[in-house]
């Protein structure tokens, strides 16, 4: 049995990535980015800042309705996404310390990258950053996929990828202390014959919807919450992922 080292799985995992996610209706999500952007954006040019981009998935979907910077803080994800897409500029860059000097229209941060704030505080200036990225009357659209009102403890995820070349088996437990998330994925990979087996840890904030809010009209967003990437607006019965759209 091979053992990854840390620097290795997270090259595995950028490049295993693709595969795992397949499955996301990113035509739906796109869709969605599109129209809230015509509904709620009044200023009047087109750039958009794709932040915690990976692998590119939705800037490749959005490239042909806008001008697009996509930015990560993974080398790996980003040498991907450069490979897929080389009309499109990435850049490595930290939501939690953004400082690009420049001003957008839109900023996206999906699939629940925002969860990589650990504390409300971290949150917030995240927040502040992409307030300061802004131009007026653009607008700021996440998801909270993970978030105190859908919490499930102890509720374990599998994802699987089977193809001709690739066995692939992902699986997490979920548990939550004061706020954070240690998500430790198991890794088991076959690949060439070969059998791979490691954890990959990652540390999530986990908010109430109610906190998320306050925290956007602090900074002074005006905010809309939809349901899951439709046009209807996120009710918390629903157990929907709440979808942001803020406007600066």
């Amino acid at each position: 049995m091979i053992y990854m080292t840390k620097q290795q799985l997270y090259r595995k995992y950028a490049h295993y990535y693709d595969l795992i996610y397949e499955k996301m209706d990113l035509e739906k999500e796109s869709d969605f980015i599109k129209w809230a952007v015509l509904k709620h954006k009044t200023s009047t040019g087109n750039e958009l800042l794709d932040m915690a981009c990976g692998t590119g998935r939705h800037s490749s979907m959005l490239k042909d309705s806008f001008e697009i910077l996509g930015a990560d803080i993974n080398q790996d994800m980003l040498k991907i996404a450069r490979e897929k897409l080389s009309d499109v500029e990435f850049i490595e860059a930290d939501m939690k310390d953004l400082d690009l000097k420049r001003e957008f229209d839109v900023i996206i941060c999906m699939f629940s990258a925002m969860n990589y704030n650990h504390t409300r505080e971290e949150f917030e200036k995240t927040i502040e950053n992409f307030y300061n990225h802004l131009h007026a009357g653009g607008v700021l659209i996440f998801d909270l996929g993970i978030n105190q009102e859908n919490w499930i403890e102890g509720l374990v995820s599998v994802d699987t990828v089977i193809n001709d070349e690739v066995k692939l088996a992902r699986i997490c437990q979920s548990h939550l202390e004061n706020g954070i998330f240690n998500a430790n994925f198991v890794f088991l990979v076959k690949e060439n014959g070969k059998l791979d087996f490691d954890i990959d840890q990652h540390k999530l904030g986990v908010f109430h919807i109610e906190e998320v809010i306050n925290s956007l009209i602090k900074i002074g967003f005006q905010n809309f919450i939809y349901s899951d990437f439709n046009k209807d607006e996120w009710n918390i019965l629903s157990g929907e992922r709440p979808i942001f759209v803020a406007v600066k």
